[in-house]
């Protein structure tokens, strides 16, 4: 920026046009007329190439010429060099050459010294000192200096100084408590919030700062937009609404359903059943033949539907969705009872039943025997286990798991393991409690 007086005396005439001073775009060192005497600022400062050093190689011969090396001089280059006052010197294109001019050297440099170095670092008091950028010894001295000077205070609050070479990867370590604000609706509590309660939202930082935000809140506190993705998918279903009914009820708990009138067809029925607070939905009726599936895209949404669908092919292929749906003859007949072979098995039994299949494909698992009643099963699961992972022995471990379904108590399941190692009977357990989950809403007790 240029102070009042030279901008004024701008709309009089330049006043960086000088008599005795001007500006070499572009010169010819050849044909550069030096018959009287001058001054040249020429760079490069070290004279490897360029304008100063064809200028220095035209007249480093004669008595009369001198080069002030302004600033720093960076180790086997001519700048150098030539401060150490050679006898001879080779030009650009190899030829020995006497240096008969006057070098001297002025300190000219932007760069600090040592005491403005380490009055720099007392005043940030940094946790950590990476030298670079420097000759090796001169940063040598100024980390062991470094360290002098930290060796009086504790050793937990010394800074770590370190002098990596080049390409050498330097890894920091930083802790900082990270503080968030809580903004919207989940400010607005009743009570508030002591130590240790848990706040469930959205963390959002920008800037370095955070802030935690109910998700309706989004848009009213962030430029972030919050987006759904509704999924709807079409399964053949030929069974009746009844057995459909009958499936749900018992796989799933809180089952809602609602009946109304196609707006096309005034005879024709639509029933929407809902799951889990309308998370899902199922829609007969409107396409003949169909059984729409609707639900929002979420983790406990896309298992419901994993399970919906599987319960729609399964409901229309199952021998009690058969005695549902079929209607009795007109001759008359001696009743007979299905013999108990033949009889529908439960939903329950079913579960069971998939149960063992899931644990006998299970790789862990050598080989596993089931005895699976109406409402309870044992399974006996027998597995390797690596001793010595060196010499590669093993032994064979054996566990039994008791499962029981209570029907009184809204498909509540009992599950209990036992086996020698705890480890291996807490992941029998998990893998059950998954099972369990993804097939239907069944409690593991």
């Amino acid at each position: 920026m240029m102070n009042a007086r030279i901008r004024s005396q701008m709309a009089i005439s330049n006043p960086f046009n000088f008599h005795f001073i001007r500006n070499l775009k572009s010169i010819d060192v050849n044909s550069f007329d030096d018959r009287g005497p001058s001054v040249v600022f020429a760079s490069p400062g070290m004279l490897q190439s360029g304008v100063s050093r064809q200028l220095f190689d035209r007249w480093c011969t004669d008595f009369k010429n001198g080069v002030l090396i302004a600033g720093y001089a960076v180790e086997h280059t001519l700048a150098k060099e030539i401060m150490n006052q050679p006898k001879e010197v080779v030009s650009l294109e190899g030829r020995r050459q006497p240096l008969n001019c006057l070098v001297d050297y002025v300190s000219f440099s932007a760069h600090v010294d040592f005491m403005q170095n380490r009055n720099f670092i007392s005043k940030v008091d940094p946790k950590h000192i990476i030298l670079v950028h420097g000759q090796k010894d001169e940063m040598g001295r100024l980390k062991s200096a470094l360290m002098l000077q930290f060796k009086q205070l504790p050793e937990n609050k010394r800074p770590t100084i370190t002098m990596p070479p080049n390409l050498q990867e330097v890894k920091l370590k930083f802790s900082r408590r990270i503080s968030a604000k809580v903004m919207g609706s989940l400010a607005q509590g009743k009570e508030e919030p002591q130590e240790g309660t848990s706040v469930k939202g959205i963390l959002v930082s920008q800037n370095f700062q955070s802030k935690i935000v109910a998700p309706e809140d989004l848009q009213n506190y962030t430029q972030l937009r919050v987006g759904f993705v509704s999924s709807k998918i079409h399964v053949p279903f030929a069974g009746q609404v009844e057995t459909l009914r009958l499936f749900l009820n018992e796989m799933f708990s809180g089952v809602t359903e609602e009946e109304r009138y196609d707006s096309l067809d005034g005879d024709a029925v639509v029933t929407t059943f809902a799951i889990q607070s309308s998370q899902l939905k199922i829609v007969l009726g409107e396409k003949r033949g169909i059984a729409s599936v609707e639900w929002t895209a979420n983790p406990v949404a896309d298992l419901l539907a994993d399970s919906v669908i599987a319960l729609l092919m399964h409901s229309q292929s199952s021998a009690a969705s058969i005695r549902l749906t079929s209607k009795p003859c007109r001759h008359r007949s001696i009743k007979t009872e299905d013999p108990p072979s033949k009889k529908a098995k439960s939903v329950h039994q079913s579960f069971l039943e998939d149960l063992s299949k899931m644990l006998s494909n299970h790789n862990q698992f050598e080989a596993v025997q089931a005895n699976i009643s109406e409402n309870s099963a044992t399974f006996e699961l027998q597995t390797e286990m690596l001793l010595n992972a060196e010499s590669g022995q093993s032994e064979s471990l054996k566990c039994e798991v008791q499962i029981h379904l209570d029907t009184d108590r809204e498909m509540n399941m009992k599950v209990r393991v036992s086996c020698e190692d705890e480890k291996l009977a807490r992941s029998i357990r998990d893998c059950i409690r998954c099972f369990a989950d993804a097939a239907s809403p069944i409690i593991v007790l």
